[in-house]
């Protein structure tokens, strides 16, 4: 008979999507096929929309929202559903938590000199105090990486065996469908002929890198999604007028798909990732290549199927990589949401 009861932190869901909630909210969906009826909850907030689940059961609780119902009421909400928790975003209530903790990634505290201004100090300052609470507390650490695991290991000294690697996956490409109507809208871009590239102004992301590499290739397009400054950014390094760089702005899911499916390559120079996602979804949206950062996580990920930018050498040069040597789409036989809800639903059993 079944007794243990996983409450997950759904709080996510009331969020904008980056990557780490798009990890929670397809590794959720996959899992419910999974389970047991009974077995694992959703609990969120009030108001936050929650999605319909065939075997994992979802909860409205509490009063609060934010930060403070992951704090308060989601510790309460354990404590009288005498459950364990699974939170999916970094974060765990400092107090009144007994459960499995994912960790994607230890950025704040492997590269503090990305945290400069004083919001970045403080969002730093706020996470290294998590991971060393998940470290102390949490009955297992989940994370997305044999190289995160060895970061986790390595800065917060857990034990090997408490921590469990589980996947990102690309199967959320499917179901969107590409809207070409983009290159109507910029007639710069002809498919097939464009370098393509999603930033911001995260240090990791290497946005500078980009322009770099469009300032040495002249003849080539190079197409940047994404909002914030990035213009402005481009000025402030003296990379601005750059006539053969595209700034797109943010751009849908489904535009995305598009850029992704007819660019000569997808570019991601990352200088520290978990896992780096954005090349995955790229192969599985149809781009012919990738081009990343040569960094043990890229290679654990990416293996031999992408080219590898040596950016200890490499200033911004697209044509000096590594090339591959294996077709990129054969990613997608490695990385699955369902495969990764197996693993996951062997940590759930085993703790």
């Amino acid at each position: 008979m079944q007794s243990t009861v996983w409450a997950v932190d759904g709080s996510f869901f009331g969020q904008r999507v980056s990557g780490i909630q798009r990890y929670s909210i397809e590794l959720l969906s996959a899992l419910d096929a999974e389970v047991e009826p009974g077995l694992v909850e959703v609990v969120a907030p009030p108001g936050v929309r929650l999605p319909i689940y065939q075997n994992i059961k979802t909860v409205t609780f509490g009063t609060h929202k934010g930060a403070a119902w992951q704090q308060l009421d989601y510790p309460r909400y354990l404590q009288q559903r005498g459950a364990r928790g699974l939170a999916t975003c970094n974060v765990i209530p400092w107090f009144g938590f007994d459960g499995i903790a994912v960790v994607h990634d230890v950025c704040y505290r492997a590269r503090p000199d990305f945290y400069r201004d004083l919001r970045g100090r403080a969002s730093a300052l706020w996470h290294r105090l998590q991971y060393r609470r998940i470290a102390a507390r949490a009955s297992a650490v989940v994370t997305v990486s044999e190289f995160s695991k060895e970061e986790i290991q390595r800065y917060y000294r857990v034990n090997p065996q408490r921590i469990f690697v589980v996947y990102n996956a690309w199967q959320q490409m499917q179901r969107i469908a590409a809207d070409e109507r983009i290159f109507a809208k910029v007639p710069q871009l002809r498919r097939g002929e464009y370098y393509f590239s999603m930033a911001n102004l995260l240090k990791n992301k290497n946005f500078p890198w980009v322009l770099r590499a469009a300032r040495a290739k002249p003849e080539a397009v190079f197409a940047i999604a994404g909002g914030g400054s990035l213009a402005a950014e481009a000025k402030r390094l003296g990379l601005a007028d750059l006539p053969n760089v595209v700034y797109l702005g943010y751009v849908s899911d489904s535009e995305a798909k598009a850029l992704m499916q007819y660019c000569k390559a997808f570019v991601f120079p990352t200088l520290y990732e978990g896992f780096g996602i954005p090349p995955l979804e790229a192969v599985a949206c149809g781009a012919p290549r990738i081009l990343v950062s040569d960094t043990p996580c890229m290679r654990e990920v990416y293996g031999d199927c992408a080219g590898y930018i040596d950016l200890n050498t490499n200033q911004g040069n697209v044509d000096d990589v590594t090339p591959p040597t294996r077709d990129p789409a054969e990613l997608l036989e490695k990385y699955s949401w369902r495969k990764s809800a197996q693993a996951m639903l062997q940590v759930l059993h085993g703790i």
